[in-house]
């Protein structure tokens, strides 16, 4: 008998938060299109390559998902270096120019 009020209050509460999604969501037919775009940043960039090294290093990949993991890894580093040579170059311009107008 335990089990019965056990089990009875389990689908009491299953079927509470389907009445409470149902009232959250819009019966209007109006969807929200305001979508904020994500923003994703050069550090973001650098951690992913440091958690897919890493990864990679605990055996998380199988051996044939080697190949495509190390390709995708390549592109994402040599993006990374390209950005930093391009910043390094226009702090280097930014140098030259403070520089040359004092």
């Amino acid at each position: 008998m335990a089990k019965t009020k056990k089990t009875a209050q389990t689908e009491a509460q299953v079927a509470e938060t389907q009445v409470d999604d149902a009232a959250s969501t819009p019966t209007t037919g109006e969807v929200n299109t305001t979508l904020e775009p994500v923003q994703l940043t050069v550090n973001d960039l650098t951690l992913l390559a440091r958690v897919v090294d890493l990864a990679s290093r605990r055996g998380a990949f199988q051996g044939a998902e080697l190949t495509q993991v190390g390709a995708a890894y390549d592109k994402l580093t040599g993006f990374l270096a390209y950005v930093d040579s391009v910043q390094k170059t226009e702090a280097s311009e930014e140098t030259t120019e403070g520089a040359t107008a004092e």
